[in-house]
C-alpha cells in the first residue's frame, strides 16, 4: 500500500534539512545525504532507542524484552558516542533532544496498554528506518568520516532489527 507523506511533515523536515519521499512503502523513507541532517536524524534515532529501552526496563517483565532493551541501551550509547566524536571533528553539532517524530513514538509507547507488543512493533519499525538511514548515508553521504560511522552502524542496526523481529 502506498502512503502519501503529509505536506506539513515534509515542510517541517525540510526546515531541518531532512528529506522525505513523496510516497513510500512501509516506514517513511528519510535518508538525508547532507551531514548535518544525517547527524540530527541518527542522534535522534539513538536517543529514541535508549529512552524507549529504559522505559522497557521499567515496564516489562518479559525476559526477552528486557534483554533486548539492555542491548539497545549499550549499543546505541556506543553508536551515539562515535557519532558525537566524529561530528565534533567535522564541526557539526549533535542535538541532545529527539526529533518530533521520535518524541511522538516515545509518547505513544508511554501510553501503550500492551507495552511489550507496542515496544516490539516500534523496535522493528525504528530499526527499519535506522537501517535505511545508515545504509544510504554510508553509500551516498557527503562526509567521508561520517560515512564510516554510518557503515559501522549498519551491521549493528541490522542485528537489532533481526533480534526485534524474533522477540
Amino acid at each position: 500500500m502506498r502512503r502519501l507523506v503529509p505536506i506539513a511533515l515534509v515542510a517541517a523536515l525540510g526546515a531541518m534539512g531532512l528529506t522525505a519521499c513523496a510516497t513510500v512503502n512501509g516506514p517513511m523513507d528519510m535518508t538525508p545525504e547532507a551531514a548535518p541532517a544525517f547527524v540530527a536524524m541518527a542522534a535522534s534515532s539513538d536517543l529514541f532507542e535508549i529512552e524507549s529501552s529504559r522505559l522497557a526496563l521499567q515496564r516489562s517483565q518479559n525476559a526477552m524484552t528486557r534483554m533486548h532493551a539492555q542491548m539497545m541501551i549499550r549499543d546505541h550509547s556506543n553508536t551515539s558516542a562515535q557519532l558525537r566524536a566524529v561530528a565534533a571533528g567535522a564541526g557539526i553539532g549533535v542535538p541532545i533532544q529527539m526529533l518530533p517524530m521520535h518524541a511522538a513514538l516515545l509518547n505513544d509507547l508511554q501510553r501503550a496498554g500492551n507495552f511489550d507488543a507496542a515496544y516490539r512493533a516500534q523496535q522493528v519499525t525504528s530499526h527499519q528506518q535506522a537501517l535505511a538511514l545508515h545504509d544510504n548515508y554510508a553509500r551516498h553521504g557527503d562526509n567521508p568520516q561520517l560515512r564510516g560511522v554510518a557503515a559501522s552502524a549498519v551491521p549493528i542496526v541490522r542485528g537489532h532489527l533481526d533480534h526485534a523481529r524474533r522477540m
